[in-house]
């Protein structure tokens, strides 16, 4: 199956990436009837959520993730 293949692609990835990967193949799997989804804003959020997840785990918060600062 698809999914597994992507999760063994993705196995040695860090695992905010490969739970990046997984949400957005779900979100792909909703839209998947549909011509041309307009999906960009929810892949978005997908990856702001959980890219501010691991910055609270890691205890920088404050941490401009554009600027480096």
């Amino acid at each position: 199956m698809l999914k597994d293949r992507l999760k063994e692609l993705f196995l040695a990835y860090d695992p905010s990436i490969q739970r990046i990967v997984y949400e957005v193949g779900e979100l792909e799997q909703q839209y998947i009837a549909m011509g041309r989804p307009r999906v960009k804003e929810q892949i978005d959020e997908i990856i702001t959520r959980l890219a501010r997840q691991q910055l609270e785990r890691d205890g920088t918060e404050d941490y401009d993730l554009f600027n480096g600062e």
